[in-house]
């Protein structure tokens, strides 16, 4: 099974995101440059 590339980066999201405050967790998620439909495949 293939993954795209964004469902990695989105994955590693939870492991970043953990203690960060709601602001910090949004830069992180615009950082991962991710592409919703790509992951919802």
């Amino acid at each position: 099974k293939l993954r795209a590339p964004g469902f990695s980066n989105l994955h590693v999201f939870a492991e970043l995101a953990v203690g960060c405050l709601l602001a910090d967790a949004l830069s992180i998620l615009g950082s991962l440059d991710l592409v919703i439909p790509e992951i919802d495949r």
